[in-house]
């Protein structure tokens, strides 16, 4: 859980610039809590507007995760499929310069509208619903299974390629043992949606937002866990938890990583995996 004292800290100090949009008096926990106020759509559907009543400038966070979800005086936030429930808490500012934390609230969801196309594409059964995928390395793919190449313009393993063959000696090379030839992770939308060969779980999020058109299709974020080799080797090995999708098919999925600062023809990281349906 995100500290009450990080969240303090998020505000940085109350804004003036904010002053108008609301009472800034002090406001108790429980005060805050009776205020908040979550309005959907139409009943049971998952694009919901947050705000508090009298109006007042928030902050507000997914009480599952502690992700901030938006700030202002109306948020909006829109709940995915995976989950049959959203909740939520708030933070203000007080005139003081002290915040508040509310309480959580809740709302039952049952009915997804105006979902970004991507969700589809990767996570849709064919059949109106949503299912997971499990992905391991595409053996088949003709550039190889991951390396690096040019930024913006390769679309796949094309400077330094990584067969199949070798892919277990590097995934052990860099830490990551289970990465290897018999790696494999799944992904479906909802909180631990992220499952993987070394043990950890997480959470992923897409949409079809693109870098360059005519190279990338979407974006594709982690959260609490990284798919198979999701490092930069460059930086450190650390961790890379958004990519674009290059490539989303029934059977394949290719995804692309930069590295800091790398603008056209810079270097870049690719991932080429292939698609079946979880079991």
């Amino acid at each position: 859980m995100v500290p009450l004292m990080a969240l303090a800290l998020g505000f940085a100090s109350c804004d003036p610039s904010h002053d108008d949009e609301g009472p800034n008096a002090s406001v108790t926990a429980d005060e805050l809590t009776s205020e908040v106020q979550i309005t959907a759509k139409s009943e049971g559907n998952n694009n919901l507007t947050i705000f508090t009543s009298p109006t007042r400038f928030i902050k507000v966070y997914d009480a599952t995760t502690d992700a901030l979800v938006g700030t202002g005086t109306a948020v909006k936030y829109q709940v995915l499929p995976g989950s049959d429930e959203a909740s939520v808490y708030v933070v203000t500012c007080n005139q003081d310069g002290t915040t508040t934390k509310s309480g959580n609230k809740s709302i039952k969801v049952t009915n997804y509208t105006d979902l970004d196309p991507m969700l589809t594409t990767l996570f849709g059964d064919g059949k109106g619903g949503f299912t997971s995928y499990k992905y391991t390395w595409n053996t088949d793919a003709s550039d190889g299974v991951w390396g690096n190449g040019g930024y913006l313009e390769s679309t796949g393993p094309g400077w330094w390629v990584v067969s199949a063959g070798d892919i277990t000696e590097q995934a052990t090379g860099k830490g990551l043992p289970k990465d290897g030839l018999d790696g494999w992770f799944t992904m479906a939308l909802g909180g631990n949606g992220v499952t993987t060969s070394r043990g950890e779980t997480g959470s992923v999020s897409a949409t079809s937002e693109k870098k360059k058109d005519g190279w990338d299709v979407g974006t594709l974020t982690f959260s609490g866990t990284i798919p198979l080799m999701g490092v930069l080797v460059n930086q450190g090995n650390q961790r890379q938890y958004v990519y674009h999708i290059l490539k989303a098919t029934d059977n394949e999925l290719r995804l692309c990583a930069p590295e800091p600062g790398a603008g056209d023809w810079g270097t870049a990281w690719f991932w080429n995996f292939k698609r079946e349906k979880a079991k």
